[in-house]
This record gives C-alpha cells, structure tokens and sequence, in this order.
C-alpha cells in the first residue's frame, strides 16, 4: 500500500507538466499582448495573434524533444502569410532555429519608414539562427528576400528583389541591403540593429530612362550630387 502512495505522489508532478494548460504556462514565457485565445497544453496548443488592422494569425506549437518545440505562424483567411521554425527558450530570451516561409511585407514595421508610400509584396525568409534576449542586441544569421517588391503611393513603381543579409555582431545585429536584378528604383544599404535603437542608412537610385522616378524619390530622402536619394532614419526598437 505504502508502494502504491508513493507512485500516486510522484505521479502527480507527472500529470500536471503533461496536462497544464498553455493559457497558464505562457505567463512564464511574458507573452505579447496581440497573443490571446490560447489552447491546448505547453505541448500541443494554438493561439490567435493579433496585430492592429490585419487579420489574425494562428500560431500553433508541438514539443520536438528536450527544450524545442515546432512552431507554425500562417494567417487564418486567406493571405501569404507562413513561417515555420524551431524555438526553445534560453536564458533571458527565446532563441529560434531554422525559420522559413513567407510574411506579407505589410505586416512588417517597414511601413513606419516610408512617408506617403505603401510598401507591396512578400518577405522570404531563410534564417538560420536568431537569438534575442533582454538587454543585448539581436543576433540573427540568415537572409531574408523581399519578393515581387514595389512601392505605391508617393513613390509608385517596381523594385524588383531586394536582399537583406543578416549577420550578427559583437555591439550589433547588422543587415546588409541590395538589389538583386535590375529594377526601375534600385536599392543598396544597411540597417542596424543595437540593444533599444535601429539606425538605416539606404541609398534608392532611378533607372536613367526614367526622370520622372527622381521627383518621386525626392520626397523619401536626400538627394546627393549623383542624383541618388539617400534614406537616413533611427529610432526606438520595439521588440
């Protein structure tokens, strides 16, 4: 009898770990608020992620084995919206592995860096690894494409493909930006990344049979003696 008390104890620790709730376990994790209607347990589960004037994602997650799981973000109707990877926490962040797929690029925080212009198309991504963790920078290796770019509105013309190159460093995450066919706006750069801020340095040039592309640039920068327009901006990171 004895024996049989003491299986039941430790069973009971057992049982909790594989049925807690993921609504429960998530308030360890300090969770984003957009995060909500979650389901399921730490080991299988789905939630909904919503951002302001987009339509939700579903964000599904199994357990892989030891401290990873596989997760899965893809919008819930319709859209281009799907990103796979492999995410484990680690001490003080959340590190992700093998992160592929696609994100519409009006979800992204591009947006707030172009006045009177919309940004059109996909961002592909491939990245291998990237880590963050409160009070460092980003560290992030891998290579993301903007896909069947374009800008609209003040600026209203095709960029092509656009390569962003991702490579961590000592003080800062930093991205290189360039072109990848010839394009009506072609576009070289860097955005980098430090532990609160973000600093871009682009530089858009028109294709030399297209004058009227040049009035158009003119409103996103500076115009250099070349006739190029370069895009300082910097600001806040909100992680």
């Amino acid at each position: 009898m004895r024996k049989l008390v003491w299986l039941v104890v430790l069973a009971i620790p057992l049982i909790v770990a594989l049925t807690l709730p993921a609504r429960v376990a998530l308030w360890w994790f300090d969770p984003p608020e957009e995060i909500g209607d979650v389901r399921g347990t730490i080991w299988r589960g789905q939630a909904l992620w919503r951002q302001p004037g987009q339509a939700p994602l579903d964000l599904t997650w199994r357990w892989r084995s030891g401290l990873s799981w596989h997760w899965r973000v893809s919008q819930v109707r319709g859209g281009s919206t799907v990103l796979n990877g492999i995410g484990r926490p680690v001490s003080g962040g959340l590190a992700l592995e093998d992160v592929s797929g696609r994100l519409d690029v009006t979800r992204a925080d591009i947006q707030l860096w172009m006045m009177n212009t919309r940004a059109r198309g996909y961002l592909e991504f491939d990245i291998e690894r990237a880590v963050m963790v409160d009070g460092q920078p980003p560290e992030i290796a891998g290579q993301i494409v903007w896909r069947e770019a374009a800008l609209e509105g003040t600026v209203h013309e095709s960029l092509g493909e656009i390569l962003v190159d991702l490579t961590p460093g000592r003080q800062r995450q930093q991205a290189r930006v360039e072109s990848l066919q010839p394009a009506p706006v072609t576009v070289r750069g860097t955005i980098d990344l430090e532990v609160d801020q973000y600093t871009v340095d682009l530089w858009l040039r028109a294709s030399p049979d297209r004058p009227d592309l040049d009035r158009q640039l003119a409103w996103m920068g500076e115009r250099q003696s070349d006739g190029q327009i370069r895009i300082r901006l910097s600001g806040a990171l909100g992680w």
